[in-house]
């Protein structure tokens, strides 16, 4: 429907008015524009003081609508449309609210600089690791080290017996035998039972000394002489005569009757009663 523009209603006013003026009151002015002029002034009609050409008018179908049956649904879909929208312009409030400006955008980590970490770390670890190893192990080492040791200190170290009896050194018994065929040798036996031949001799032992780690042998010899022989438990060399400061061996003739150890020093008593030393350092 149509609406009339302000200086149509402006028309439309002047004309009742004069209308009025007609039955009884006084017009003042001529023509169509007159007003009464008992007319009171706020509520008479005034002319509107912009251009009429500047002036709009409604078309069909703007302005204002009317709910019917037709567009009753539509209506209350648009209510409830915007009863949303204030219901959530309510809520929008806290961490709820909107956020306006730009906010500084987060950085990926960087896989590069996160795979370097963790290799630092796994290897801190592993080097601990193989110290703690080491260490062990060095443990260990000096302890098994240190258990001979006290074991050969506790052990005496200069020992005489017969030519029947035996001397022990770090766990292993040395004594003489005789061989098959008329010749003696000192076997070694452990402390499971084994026996094994550490060398022999060309004469007839009379006596078996350890001095430290050297088994010392006085024998006579078919010749009719004696000497005394020497040989170095777990060495590799063959068994030597006790030699004298110029590097000769010491021999006598006849035969031991007796030989003792004193200190470092064996004495040696032969069948006439002579006493020879062989100093064994």
């Amino acid at each position: 429907m149509g609406y009339a523009s302000n200086d149509e209603r402006y028309r439309h006013s002047v004309h009742a008015a004069g209308r009025h003026a007609a039955g009884g009151h006084r017009v003042s002015g001529v023509g169509a524009h007159a007003i009464p002029e008992d007319v009171d002034d706020s509520t008479a009609p005034r002319q509107c003081a912009a251009p009429v050409d500047s002036l709009q008018t409604l078309s069909a179908g703007q302005g204002a609508r009317v709910t019917t049956r037709e567009n009753a649904a539509e209506a209350a879909d648009i209510a409830r449309d915007r009863a949303e929208r204030r219901s959530r312009n309510r809520r929008l409030s806290g961490r709820n609210r909107p956020e306006y400006g730009s906010k500084p955008e987060r950085k990926p980590a960087n896989l590069k600089s996160v795979l370097l970490v963790i290799a630092g770390v796994v290897g801190l670890f592993v080097i601990l690791a193989i110290v703690a190893f080491v260490t062990f192990l060095g443990a260990q080492d000096n302890t098994q080290s240190a258990e001979p040791a006290a074991t050969t200190a506790e052990e005496p170290q200069q020992v005489q017996t017969t030519a029947d009896g035996s001397v022990t050194y770090q766990g292993v018994s040395y004594a003489i035998e005789a061989a098959g065929d008329g010749t003696y040798a000192v076997v070694a036996t452990d402390s499971q039972g084994n026996k094994t031949q550490e060398f022999t001799v060309s004469g007839t032992p009379v006596t078996l000394i350890l001095h430290n780690s050297v088994i010392v042998v006085p024998e006579n010899k078919s010749d009719g002489t004696w000497d005394v022989v020497a040989y170095t438990i777990g060495g590799d060399s063959e068994p030597v005569a006790v030699a004298d400061s110029s590097g000769n061996a010491i021999t006598g003739t006849g035969t031991i009757a007796s030989a003792a150890l004193d200190g470092s020093v064996v004495h040696v008593t032969d069948s006439t009663g002579a006493t020879t030393d062989v100093s064994l350092e």
